[in-house]
């Protein structure tokens, strides 16, 4: 559950100005080390590259053994709902927990990692614990202090939203291995005077005026990770080019994006256009935050909203010839319902609290029990694993798949995908 719903927290952010004391180099180094001291790395090191942007990022590593041949990874992460309320309860959402379902796997023991919203989509690019600031849905668009440090284990001190340079994310690790990614936000740029249409975010130091949908504009920055750090949004032309409208199906963009700006319809229609990684946000009313939703009529659910968005996006994702030769789909939701005491705060595989937050789950260790959907021609329909797994599972997972790495807690979660989801591959020289 988001922060502004239902409750709103205490703005805990004053505007900060970062420095960026640590160098993005020594950050994979040392994610290399933690990689290598976890019982679940099967990856080896090699030598940390530096592009000619003269930016220092991340080593990438050699892929780890026994995954099949991914080389296209779709990320949609839905919001605010637990297990029971969507998989345990499929008559209110039949797409997603029937007919999805039934097409790979279902993740039944998946977890959020922390509440509200903000920290889990932080984690799922960045492998960083929740902190007060991100907690709290980051209603000021602050800066870490100039303060703020590493730990070996890669994790920054403090509490803050926008992360300076030195902390790194899987789009570095990426651009470092020569691979592509594009984040793909539904309504970004509808409304030019809350947003822009590609990199929209607000001005560091203010208020985030997008907390709350309004007619015709449902994104959400808190739910765009990838504005969340200085080693994207400091990058101009990167960030216009990678940080996009959804669109729509047809392939129409906002009026507002310029010229030469794709979205995922138009993206998918060749291989050579689709990313190694397209990380999708719905909008707020699709993604199932809002029920009812903004001039929406009747009593819609949030379930009925989910499955709207799925059922018109999944499709055109696996019918795509980049899903088709090599891809894997992945349907997730950021945490489950906060419901006052009763609120899920379980979490699992190892979640460990961050420098700055006690708890990351506000009551308790995380995010609690949600669910998770994946689909992928590598895995066998119908397939149920009950394997724990989080968001840090997920970034380790893309991090393997791509030879890559692992970024701060996906180096230490206790699993990472395996042959119980991707039953449907036999690698090469397998019993």
């Amino acid at each position: 559950m988001d922060a502004t719903r239902d409750t709103s927290p205490e703005q805990r952010h004053a505007t900060r100005r970062a420095g960026r004391s640590v160098a993005l180099a020594l950050t994979g180094a040392l994610a290399v080390v933690a990689a290598a001291c976890s019982s679940g790395s099967s990856s080896t090191a090699t030598t940390a590259t530096t592009p000619a942007t003269g930016k220092a990022q991340p080593p990438a590593v050699s892929t780890s053994t026994g995954l099949p041949p991914i080389r296209h990874v779709f990320v949609i992460v839905l919001e605010n709902e637990g297990y029971a309320d969507t998989f345990g309860n499929p008559a209110s959402d039949p797409y997603l927990a029937t007919t999805l379902a039934a097409s790979g796997a279902q993740l039944s023991e998946y977890h959020g990692i922390g509440h509200f919203s903000n920290d889990n989509y932080i984690a799922l690019i960045s492998g960083q614990a929740p902190n007060p600031d991100n907690q709290a849905d980051c209603q000021v668009f602050a800066d870490f202090p100039s303060t703020a440090t590493l730990a070996p284990d890669g994790q920054i001190s403090d509490s803050g939203c926008v992360f300076p340079s030195s902390v790194p994310t899987i789009a570095d690790q990426l651009d470092a291995a020569h691979l592509t990614w594009k984040a793909y936000m539904q309504d970004m740029g509808n409304d030019p005077t809350r947003e822009s249409a590609v990199c929209g975010h607000p001005a560091v130091g203010t208020a985030d005026q997008t907390q709350k949908a309004v007619p015709g504009d449902g994104y959400a920055t808190r739910h765009d990770p990838f504005v969340y750090f200085h080693s994207i949004i400091d990058d101009t032309a990167l960030c216009d080019a990678r940080v996009v409208p959804l669109g729509t199906t047809s392939g129409a963009l906002p009026a507002s994006a310029p010229a030469g700006t794709t979205g995922l319809a138009t993206d998918l229609e060749k291989v050579s256009t689709t990313p190694n990684l397209s990380f999708i946000t719905p909008n707020l009313c699709a993604d199932g935050h809002d029920a009812p939703c903004v001039n929406q009529s009747g009593a819609p659910t949030a379930g009925a909203n989910i499955d709207a968005f799925l059922s018109t996006w999944v499709p055109r994702i696996t019918q795509s010839p980049a899903f088709r030769s090599d891809g894997l789909l992945i349907v997730s939701f950021d945490e489950a319902d906060v419901d006052g005491p009763n609120e899920d705060a379980s979490a699992c595989c190892n979640e460990q609290p961050g420098p700055a937050a006690a708890l990351p789950g506000l009551s308790g260790p995380g995010g609690g029990r949600t669910g998770t959907v994946l689909v992928s021609p590598f895995i066998k329909p119908g397939t149920v694993s009950v394997v724990p797994y989080n968001h840090f599972s997920t970034l380790g997972t893309i991090e393997d798949l791509f030879g890559l790495s692992k970024l701060g807690q996906a180096a230490t979660v206790s699993a990472t995908f395996g042959r119980d989801v991707f039953s449907g591959y036999k690698a090469p020289g397998a019993a």
